[in-house]
């Protein structure tokens, strides 16, 4: 496993000039609008500092949220098992037969309310039918988990060898192979599925699925646009850039699953990519070029008073 500290970001450098004294008052007769809305006419510099410490604040609830357009860094990443930086992109796993690799954000994510995350894929490297799948997952189990290989695809126990699987976790499939013909019953190559067994570990039969759809064949070396949707209560997937949704269902994570609840991180659990391998014969390498998350989040009793409190500052009268 490597991981490494994920960088906050930065804020926007201070807009109050370092000329302001202590007391001093500052006038800002050119910020103005006309049709009789709000003049600020005058504003001390010890409140322009109260009003930029609120915004601060107020920005705070949405630094978990992460953007990686590429991997030319994974600061803020676990990469375990097989899981290995390749150039600008993650090498979830290569195409060795039996592994399987997983990326874990470092940072818990908001769950409970809703968030939309995309990643982009891209199959290489495939020998005889390839195998096995990719997987996104949310978990509550542990910062660093890893399932079995195979059908297990990082997440989900691999029934055949008695691999075990993450426990606590939801996960969306893209399955590409069939494990129909003499491993476990499953919808068949090529499908999409969430999958969970709730608090139990995760299983990558159809006792463990809660809806499935079949899709093209993800292995096909193009690289695939994949976007998870949840708003809370409704679990959705997007393919391609497709407005449509490729698969959709009544999904509930926060009875699902237990998500954290005390302190500041009330709704939150890990996510993560993972994916395995099948044998030697049949192999492919999982390569994850892109992936941003977004939670819904609302700010807390105490932040909305002081942001009103902020408004109150910033606007001393109106015209």
């Amino acid at each position: 496993m490597r991981s490494s500290e994920h960088t906050a970001p930065k804020l926007a450098a201070s807009v109050v000039p370092a000329s302001w004294g202590a007391g001093s008052q500052v006038r800002l007769d050119d910020i103005h609008q006309k049709n009789g809305e709000a003049i600020m006419k005058t504003l001390s510099n010890r409140n322009a500092l109260i009003a930029l410490a609120l915004v601060a604040g107020a920005s705070s609830s949405a630094l978990a949220d992460f953007n990686y357009a590429n991997f030319g860094t994974t600061a803020g990443l676990s990469l375990v098992g097989v899981a290995q930086q390749s150039s600008n992109s993650i090498l979830v796993t290569p195409s060795v037969g039996g592994s399987a690799g997983a990326v874990w954000a470092a940072q818990k994510q908001d769950i409970s309310l809703g968030f939309d995350t995309t990643m982009t894929i891209h199959i290489q490297d495939k020998v005889g039918g390839g195998a096995d799948g990719i997987a996104l997952v949310i978990q509550n189990a542990a910062p660093t988990p890893l399932g079995g290989t195979g059908g297990g695809m990082g997440f989900a126990r691999n029934l055949v060898y008695n691999q075990p699987g993450i426990a606590n976790s939801f996960a969306l499939e893209l399955d590409m192979w069939n494990n129909n013909t003499k491993d476990w019953p499953e919808p068949g190559d090529n499908h999409l599925s969430f999958q969970s067994k709730g608090l139990l570990e995760n299983v990558p039969d159809m006792s463990g699925s809660l809806a499935n759809a079949a899709t093209s064949d993800m292995s096909d070396g193009s690289t695939h646009t994949v976007r998870l949707n949840y708003t809370a209560g409704i679990m959705s997937v997007y393919l391609d850039g497709s407005l449509t949704a490729s698969l959709s269902a009544a999904v509930d994570l926060s009875t699902l699953l237990s998500l954290d609840t005390t302190g500041n991180g009330v709704g939150k659990a890990w996510v993560g990519v993972t994916a395995a391998t099948g044998g030697s014969v049949d192999r492919e390498a999982h390569v994850l070029d892109s992936w941003n998350w977004t939670s819904t989040t609302i700010p807390a009793p105490g932040t909305a008073t002081l942001m009103a409190m902020g408004g109150m500052l910033m606007v001393r009268r109106k015209r």
